[in-house]
């Protein structure tokens, strides 16, 4: 993502006082986003000085997309809306560790451009997990339902889910585990300068 601004001045305005960063976990169903990106902020707390805030994209739907349901727009919306409160986090120089299905390539862009235009960095990464694995995981039984034809417009059964075309980060949890994914992004993110070195705990 962040088409707005070349990595290097992203990673400049990382380094310069007050900088913001979101971390985008998107993903199908049952990909791992939440359990990878829990541990990302667990890791970001101790080695980044900056206030880590993790947007969980089921519970976020539980206070700011209450009553919605699972139509393109509602989709559309309440990702919208996590990408305004991922904004707001990075506007005060916070982390932003978001963890949604957020399965349109649109909504994911406006996402990005609300933490850019707020002056933050946004990075999108791709849990790429095969279908077939998030089928076999299933822990909230979602699946078996959608396939039985219980539930409708399910991502990934009947309604689609568009893989990031060029993702900023690609977790391959078929070879990678939640410590080798850890060390994957944690590796990125040092190696492109996105990272504060850990010190008293600020928000700009």
């Amino acid at each position: 993502m962040g088409k707005g601004r070349s990595r290097a001045g992203q990673a400049a305005d990382v380094e310069g006082a007050g900088g913001g960063l979101a971390l985008w976990f998107t993903g199908l169903p049952g990909s791992g986003k939440s359990t990878l990106s829990r541990a990302v902020a667990r890791e970001l707390d101790v080695s980044d000085r900056r206030i880590v805030t993790i947007l969980d994209g089921d519970i976020v739907r539980q206070f700011l997309s209450q009553g919605a349901g699972f139509t393109r727009q509602d989709r559309y919306d309440n990702v919208c809306r996590i990408g305004y409160a991922a904004s707001l986090i990075v506007r005060h120089g916070g982390i932003a560790v978001v963890a949604a299905v957020s399965p349109y390539r649109d909504a994911r862009a406006r996402a990005c451009a609300l933490v850019e235009e707020a002056g933050g960095v946004f990075l999108e990464i791709h849990m790429d997990t095969p279908f077939t694995a998030c089928v076999a995981r299933d822990p909230k039984g979602h699946y078996a339902r959608a396939l039985d034809g219980d539930m409708e417009l399910f991502t990934g059964v009947d309604d689609p889910y568009e893989k990031p075309l060029a993702p900023d980060i690609r977790v391959r949890t078929e070879i990678e585990d939640v410590a080798a994914g850890v060390r994957h992004v944690m590796a990125i993110l040092q190696e492109r300068r996105f990272l504060y070195s850990a010190g008293h705990k600020t928000t700009g």
